[in-house]
Parts: structure tokens; C-alpha cells; sequence
């Protein structure tokens, strides 16, 4: 009879122990799991180019005339290509250009060439998400007086193009023509 009791004591106390909650296990993965249910991810945004982009040429001409042109990014302006997706969001890094044109140790021209100073120029939607692609001396169609230099725009969100020929004259004075248009 008491090993009865002592059976009937151990069965009981087993069956109180086992209410039916759940481990600290089970617990934490249910939390995980309606939290993430709860909250969406933010989207993670990818820049073009991924970094700091700097490339620098000088161009010595017949005469003595040294063109050095920096074309770069900058880092703390983008265009907004695409709004987010399911988990990305695109931008286009802004780029400027520095020229900079000496004749005999005496410069002519020290200038700086971006969209935004097209875009106070002209009321063209085109500016609103250009950045300048690239700048570079045309030594096919520079002379003596004469530098020719062609700059070329990029409308991030259409892929439009736009160039420019820019000439700087003995005095350092410039001129922009539109070359090309690719809207």
C-alpha cells in the first residue's frame, strides 16, 4: 500500500510539472519570429561607383600649354535612381570636374564644371538628375589660340546624354556649345 501512495504521489507530481509552457528555447524563436513579422527590413542602399572615384590628366600641348582636368566623385551627393524595391535602393554618385590650363607657368583658366551650374543656366528638366560623366581635352580640334575641351552630362534616371564642347581662348576666356543630345 505505500509503494501504492509513493506511485500514485510521483504520477501526480509529474503531471503537475508538465503544465503544457513552452521551453526558453521555444519561447525566444516565437518572439524572433513575431518580431520579425512585426518590423520590415529597411532597404539597403547600393551607391554607383561603391567609392571615392578621382581620376587626374594632364594633357601638354604644342606650345607649352599644360591642361590638367580632375574629374571626381562626391561622396556626400547622390541621385536617386529607383525607390526602394523589396530591399535596395539605387543612387548615382554626383561627379564635378576641376580644369585648369597654364601657359608658360602663367594660368590662363582655373574653373570648376558641374551640372548644378547648368542648371542655373537652363530650366531643362534634364538637370534635375544629371551629373557630369566626363571631361577631357579634343586635341584633334585644339590650336594654338584655341583649346578645345568636350564635357559630357549623363541624366541618371533617363540615361539621356548631353555634350558640350567648351573652347578657351589665349585669354581664358570660354565658351559652351552643345554638341550632341541624346534625349
Amino acid at each position: 500500500m505505500k509503494t501504492v501512495l509513493l506511485l500514485v504521489a510521483l504520477v501526480a507530481i509529474v503531471c503537475l510539472n508538465c503544465d503544457g509552457k513552452l521551453t526558453k528555447n521555444e519561447s525566444l524563436q516565437r518572439s524572433i519570429s513575431e518580431f520579425s513579422l512585426k518590423n520590415t527590413p529597411l532597404p539597403t542602399p547600393i551607391y554607383h561607383p561603391k567609392a571615392h572615384v578621382e581620376i587626374v590628366t594632364d594633357t601638354i600641348m604644342p606650345d607649352n600649354t599644360l591642361v590638367r582636368i580632375k574629374n571626381y566623385s562626391i561622396l556626400d551627393d547622390q541621385i536617386l535612381i529607383s525607390h526602394a524595391t523589396s530591399k535596395t535602393i539605387k543612387y548615382q554618385r554626383v561627379f564635378e570636374s576641376e580644369i585648369r590650363i597654364s601657359k608658360a607657368s602663367r594660368d590662363i583658366l582655373n574653373t570648376h564644371i558641374s551640372a548644378k551650374y547648368f542648371k542655373t543656366i537652363s530650366d531643362d528638366s534634364f538637370w534635375d538628375s544629371a551629373t557630369l560623366q566626363h571631361a577631357w581635352v579634343n586635341q584633334e580640334l585644339s590650336t594654338l589660340n584655341d583649346i578645345q575641351l568636350d564635357i559630357s552630362f549623363i541624366n541618371a534616371k533617363t540615361d539621356a546624354i548631353r555634350l558640350y564642347r567648351m573652347t578657351v581662348d589665349s585669354n581664358g576666356q570660354q565658351t559652351f556649345n552643345l554638341i550632341e543630345d541624346h534625349s
